[in-house]
């Protein structure tokens, strides 16, 4: 069918302003049109949103169309269908074959890329062709680049030589793979080049023999972008990652990590997901350490969940180093420097029956630091009874667990724990009372000559009172609360200092503990109590937001006896009072959050512990972080750390925190990062004290990030997201 303004038929002349429209029963089915990015010419989007996809449209100012033999088209040429579109100054075409030669100023779109050039031999039909020296935009918009010549493929495939590659926008060239070939495979969205040298800012900073990279963000195997840093303990670092699509629920990254000083350490991450295991498997392997007479090192951290069903779990944790000196020599942080225990914990729980919970745990942490060797237990069986019941119906809880606890320089032996408990809550829109009370048995077996046995049994009551009174405020739509609380609980006092401490522990007093009848941890000590603790709180919330803005609370704990229950090397407690505890926070205004926590020895009339904490960021990216705290005798720390833009495209951050009572730094931090259009860029230098409390490492962090290409260097952007609250 021949449509145009000016009629003319094929094999007599040449006409202008031509269209022809050619039905879809020509040729065979390509891949559909993917929308390409936004700088597509306007040449190659002429075709009617509303024509069959399979029809061929032509415009053309001179056409001479022949259907037995090739047409031919001159003046701003358009050609599409079939999932594809030409432009051109000139264009033959061959209904028949399908054959296209376009040459002056081609543009070709189609479901892969789109191209410029100034000869472009293609077929419309099966989507192959040849094109030479050559710029193209993926549809995807992941990448662009030129090439000397393109051969696109039949089956799907890319291959250019004497090509580049750049994620980087047009017009701009930060950085670029240089390749002698390129193939880019659209199936799997995978590309691989041979002889590549990347460029950044026109110098070459890598070469190698082949490169894979991706196309999009599906899994492939191949080698990863490598790392790179320096620390005073390990020298140079140099890893460079190999990753294993071994399935779709599972892979492997195997990572070779060059230690100067050190040798060469395999690191080994292992990840899997089935319908009822998931979990990872770590493993890092330094088989001869030269700072440590050639000594085998190794790291290993399983992480483990089987689902039997949505309420049956197994969870296996296990974590262990070579020696006890592992992160200190090979750690990067002050955290790392200063572990002292490694779970090892498997745990099977089952909450599938209603009100019924069971666990099963088995727990033997690797110990570094033989002043906090904790016991292990093996096992620990637990099971909770606590049926649902009505708001105002009383409420049961019953608990029963047993545990066997060793320990290689204390005693050992095993415990066996009963504990009921039943508590009412009366409440109105302003008020609730809410009455409790616990009877608790534990029972020891011990594995020592004499006094081997011994049980205790104690009753504790409590009882909580508080009202709620509330006010609008006359400045903006937001209400004021004024929330008063009274908390008393009764223990009798039983002397347990024949019982082994297994797993108990005094809690640190804070705003919480005012409400709490035992103030130890675990089941080895029961705290005798007659006590009544005393707390007011205000808050100030918005309604429209739906949050609390401010919120201020002081309370106390009032003592009518001495607290006689007591940790081994602890002596008795004879204060009347405790410390006043005061607690705020809330948002100073929308950029500025504000937590602080006091603790005023009313006795002695002074502030004998503090904390504060400031955090400001607004809609510019500018952080700051304040951090203050400090106990009586024991410690005073500070806090301080920031990130600000400085350009549109730099920024700085830092951080420091320092032992105000020893006079000493912990750790500094500081740096500066880019943030191009198509590169990021960041160095940060660090210093910190590790675990001997002496002695400092230096390390100095370096990161490339190239975008759509991949990460050169060692992780800083995490380092800065723990060590500066709210960078992102």
């Amino acid at each position: 069918m021949l449509a145009s303004r000016t009629a003319v038929y094929p094999g007599l002349g040449v006409c202008c302003s031509t269209l022809l429209l050619l039905p879809a029963a020509y040729g065979a089915a390509v891949c559909p049109v993917v929308s390409t990015a936004t700088d597509v010419p306007a040449s190659l989007q002429r075709r009617p949103v509303d024509l069959d996809a399979w029809a061929i449209y032509v415009e053309a100012d001179e056409a001479l169309f022949r259907y037995a033999a090739a047409s031919w088209m001159r003046g701003d040429v358009h050609l599409s269908g079939r999932g594809s579109a030409i432009s051109a100054d000139e264009v033959t075409w061959n209904q028949n074959s399908g054959a296209v030669s376009a040459r002056g100023n081609v543009y070709l779109k189609n479901g892969k890329f789109v191209l410029r050039s100034q000869a472009v031999d293609y077929n419309l039909n099966d989507g192959s062709g040849e094109i030479s020296q050559t710029d193209y935009l993926l549809n995807s918009g992941s990448g662009r680049g030129s090439s000397a010549r393109l051969v696109q493929h039949a089956g799907g495939s890319t291959e250019m030589h004497s090509a580049t590659y750049t994620t980087c926008p047009p017009g701009v060239d930060s950085w670029r793979l240089e390749a002698d070939r390129i193939v880019l495979d659209h199936e799997t969205e995978q590309g691989k080049a041979r002889n590549v040298r990347l460029k950044f800012m026109d110098t070459t900073v890598l070469y190698l023999p082949g490169f894979s990279f991706p196309l999009s963000n599906r899994r492939k195997s191949g080698l990863l972008t490598p790392g790179m840093g320096t620390s005073e303990k390990s020298g140079l670092e140099l890893a460079v990652p190999y990753y294993f699509n071994l399935a779709p629920n599972y892979d492997l990254t195997t990572t070779p990590h060059l230690l100067s000083k050190r040798g060469i350490q395999i690191e080994n991450e292992f990840r899997y997901l089935f319908n009822q295991h998931e979990g990872q498997l770590d493993y890092a392997l330094l088989p001869h350490d030269n700072q440590r007479d050639g000594d085998s090192r190794y790291y290993f951290n399983i992480d483990h969940n089987t689902h039997f069903a949505p309420e049956r779990t197994l969870t296996l944790k296990a974590e262990g180093v070579s020696d006890t000196d592992y992160f200190n020599d090979l750690g990067s942080s002050l955290a790392s420097s200063s572990i002292v225990t490694l779970e090892r914990t498997l745990e099977y729980t089952d909450s599938s029956h209603n009100g019924w919970y069971f666990s099963a745990l088995a727990q033997s942490p690797q110990v570094l630091d033989s002043n906090a060797e904790a016991y292990a237990r093996l096992p620990q069986l637990n099971l909770t009874y606590e049926p649902a019941t009505d708001k105002n119906a009383i409420h049961w809880k019953a608990s029963a667990e047993y545990a066997r606890f060793t320990h290689s320089q204390s005693t050992n032996g095993q415990r066996a724990d009963l504990a009921l408990e039943a508590s009412r809550r009366y409440e109105n829109s302003y008020a609730w009372l809410q009455p409790a009370i616990k009877l608790q048995h534990t029972s020891y077996w011990l594995d020592r000559d004499q006094d081997n046995r011994i049980s205790r049994t104690l009753p504790t009551a409590a009882v909580d009172y508080g009202l709620i009174f509330e006010r609008p405020l006359k400045t903006g739509n937001r209400i004021q609360t004024l929330e008063p609380r009274i908390f008393y609980t009764y223990t009798p006092f039983r002397n347990q200092d024949d019982i082994p401490v297994f797993d108990s522990s005094e809690k640190s007093l804070s705003y919480s503990q005012l409400f709490s009848s035992n103030r130890f941890t675990g089941k080895d000590r029961i705290a005798d109590a007659n006590r009544l603790s005393s707390s007011l709180t205000t808050r100030i919330q918005d309604p429209d937001k739906g949050r609390e803005v401010f919120r201020a609370s002081i309370g106390q704990m009032r003592y009518f006896a001495d607290r006689r229950v007591t940790l081994p090397d602890s002596s008795i407690q004879t204060s009347p009072r405790s410390e006043l505890v005061l607690e705020t926070a809330g948002e100073l205004n929308d950029a500025t959050h504000m937590t602080a926590t006091a603790f005023v020895d009313t006795r002695q009339k002074q502030v004998s512990a503090t904390r504060l904490r400031l955090n400001y960021r607004d809609h510019k990216e500018r952080i700051l972080n304040l951090g203050y705290s400090k106990r009586e005798g024991e410690y005073e720390a500070a806090q301080f750390s920031f990130a600000t833009p400085v350009t549109d495209t730099w920024k700085a951050f830092g951080a420091y925190e320092a032992d105000l009572e020893n006079g000493r730094m912990l750790e500094v931090l500081g740096g500066f990062e880019y943030g191009g259009c198509c590169w990021n860029g960041r160095m940060a230098a660090r210093k910190y004290l590790i675990s001997d409390n002496q002695t400092y490492d230096d390390a100095l962090f370096l990161e490339l990030e190239l975008k759509g290409l991949g990460d050169f260097g060692n992780g800083t952007r995490d380092l800065l997201k723990n060590r500066i609250y709210g960078y992102e």
